[in-house]
């Protein structure tokens, strides 16, 4: 269950919908109801060599 983040390419609001397998086509804008939008490209939270370690699970450096 990914939280993916898209476009309108109407209003250009930019948004963050938790997706469900099978829903990638029911995404709507929630500024003006468009379901004309782009999922963006967006940055991941992980960190280190194996996936699953999470980044507020990592070593604090500066305490």
């Amino acid at each position: 269950m990914p939280i993916f983040e898209y476009q309108c390419d109407h209003c250009k609001k930019e948004f963050e919908r938790l997706v469900f397998a099978g829903e990638e086509c029911d995404i709507q804008c929630p500024g003006c109801k468009s379901s004309e939008v782009t999922k963006k490209m967006s940055a991941t939270s992980f960190m280190g060599t194996s996936i699953g370690t999470c980044a507020a699970d990592a070593p604090k450096q500066f305490s």
